[in-house]
């Protein structure tokens, strides 16, 4: 492991024509007032009045009647982080456009804990968060830059400072964006990554010695886990020495109003004709084999595939199933349902494929809705025929003549059904999907298990067989408002406060979603919908999201 670290630290430590004071880390805002308007703008957008005066309300609670007096709220707020070959050693500095000093230094009065000490010479202490580490802050050239490290105030002093235009891209029009520079780094401190690396991994208790760790757990239960971690230090590894091509990273966050979506977007960008290039060129998108589940008349639903997208990634589950299956032991009863549980699951991850997926369709012409769900899993036959043994031995409390086997079949797939037992009277299941004709199909496909839950199940598990993979979202959540509507009042719900939370627009929405896409650049982008799940979580007591908006105060 040390020679690889080594390697590591070798692939990365190249010549850099460079100011000592470039920063390889920087981040800026956008202009204050802009990012309150569109706070404001989005808390209108998910809870109406009463979020934007909610909102109001807590920057008067945190910073008084004078508010943000002594901020210029017209300028961004940026920053950078210098490292150090001691991870310790790193400073970080924020330069806050300011209107004035004095204004300033009562703002920090007001909204600190303690106020700001002077120190002389224009150098003022902050409370830091943490004992080890101390809080800087001098004003210049508009600023009041504060530093926060072992020792901070060197980098406070005049020639230290780096220009605001190194740090600030005007271009860039994330409401937060952080750049990491690779060529910004020094050879001293890429030469210092395996021994952080390995601090790292004595102060979690991974490194096979006896004795508690910094988290509390000993380590000779963290010996559970250690093969797991030596397949990410061989990940890290193996990507770090491809990051010896990096040009550059960025983490941007977005908040478009108009749009209603706020998103986290992650990016990274080789240096042309290297190997990290090449493979960020080289990736595919992603596919998902029951993402055509998802259908137009779906109520609500999600697909996703989980990451096994290399073979660290997947090594590593494998032997972390392993470690839980010897830890569980032997359970009482389906001894022999459980270890095919656990071998397909090894086969299922070790394909790379696990899609998961499940959707709420419906209506249909007789009002019902069907439940529909499928789980990848590598060749689950001999699971159906050990699930079917359990069953008809009788060792679990199930009616075993509600089950009904090969009621159908797709090719040479077998379709089972279960009549499903009466509701209870506090939580009707069945009522949506059938009622008293709720009946649940479920088959053991080449590909994976399959069930679906409805008042004729049969022939949707049948078209949920025959579906085909596509390119596909990491993760989609959706959701139809108008559709969840009737489905809750089908079930017996309040739809009418599912309206006012939701909306009734009759379309299928993205509520959230996670991609990966390659290309020129990698990037990974969350988005959130804020007209759906935000909107619906921030809804009152009484199912009712205020609505109304007000003007929104700077």
């Amino acid at each position: 492991m040390r020679y690889a670290l080594a390697l590591v630290a070798a692939a990365l430590v190249a010549p850099a024509a460079l100011r000592a004071a470039d920063p390889p880390v920087t981040f800026q805002t956008q202009p204050l007032n802009r990012v309150l308007d569109d706070v404001r703008a989005a808390a209108d957008l998910i809870g109406g009045e009463r979020a934007v005066k909610g909102f109001n309300d807590k920057i008067k609670e945190e910073f008084g009647d004078k508010g943000f007096e002594g901020l210029d709220l017209s300028r961004p707020i940026a920053g950078y982080v210098q490292l150090a070959p001691k991870a310790a050693d790193a400073v970080a500095v924020i330069a806050f456009p300011v209107t004035n000093e004095k204004d300033f230094v009562e703002l920090c009065d007001r909204v600190l804990e303690f106020p700001p000490k002077s120190l002389g010479k224009g150098m003022y202490a902050l409370p830091a968060i943490d004992p080890k580490h101390k809080a800087r802050m001098k004003f210049a050239d508009g600023h009041a830059y504060v530093a926060y490290g072992v020792n901070p105030e060197p980098a406070l002093d005049a020639k230290a400072l780096v220009p605001l235009n190194k740090v600030i891209d005007p271009a860039d029009q994330a409401i937060f964006a952080s750049k990491f520079h690779f060529d910004r780094l020094t050879p001293e401190v890429k030469l210092a990554i395996p021994g952080v690396i390995a601090e790292l991994r004595k102060e979690l208790g991974l490194d096979g010695k006896d004795g508690p760790d910094v988290t509390g757990v000993t380590r000779v239960d963290n010996k559970l886990i250690i093969p797991v971690i030596e397949q990410f230090e061989k990940m890290f590894t193996r990507y770090a020495l491809l990051l010896g091509g990096g040009e550059s990273a960025a983490l941007r966050v977005g908040l478009d109003v108009a749009a209603g979506e706020f998103a986290v977007e992650a990016t990274l960008k080789g240096k042309p004709d290297t190997l990290l290039a090449t493979a960020i060129a080289a990736r595919k998108p992603t596919g998902n084999k029951f993402a055509s589940l998802l259908t137009p008349d779906t109520v609500a639903g999600f697909k996703t595939r989980l990451p096994f997208f290399n073979d660290e990634l997947r090594t590593a589950t494998v032997k972390g199933i392993e470690a839980a299956q010897k830890e569980a032991g032997a359970p009482p009863i389906g001894k022999d349902l459980v270890d095919e549980l656990f071998k397909g699951l090894i086969r299922t991850v070790k394909t790379g494929e696990v899609d998961v997926v499940g959707a709420v369709r419906g209506p249909s012409k007789t009002g019902d809705y069907d439940l529909v769900v499928a789980v990848a899993f590598d060749d689950p036959a001999a699971l159906g025929k050990e699930f079917k043994k359990l069953v008809e031995s009788g060792t679990v409390p199930i009616e075993g003549n509600r089950f009904k086997w090969d009621a159908d079949k797709l090719g040479k797939v077998d379709i089972h059904t279960f009549k499903m037992p009466e509701g209870r009277d506090f939580f009707d299941f069945n009522k949506p999907f059938g009622d008293e004709k709720a009946t649940l199909a479920f088959a053991f496909a080449p590909t994976g298990v399959f069930v679906v839950v409805g008042a004729d199940p049969v022939p949707a598990m049948k078209a949920a067989l025959a579906v085909k993979p596509v390119e596909s979202p990491v993760l989609d959540v959706v959701l139809n408002p108008a559709r969840m509507k009737k489905f809750v009042e089908k079930a017996g719900g309040p739809g009418l406060e599912v309206e006012r939370a939701l909306g009734a627009e009759d379309k299928l929405l993205s509520a959230a979603s996670l991609d990966i896409t390659g290309g020129k650049e990698l990037k990974v982008r969350f988005g959130l919908n804020l007209r759906v799940l935000p909107k619906a979580i921030f809804a009152g007591e009484d199912g009712k999201p205020q609505t109304e908006s007000v003007p929104f105060k700077k």
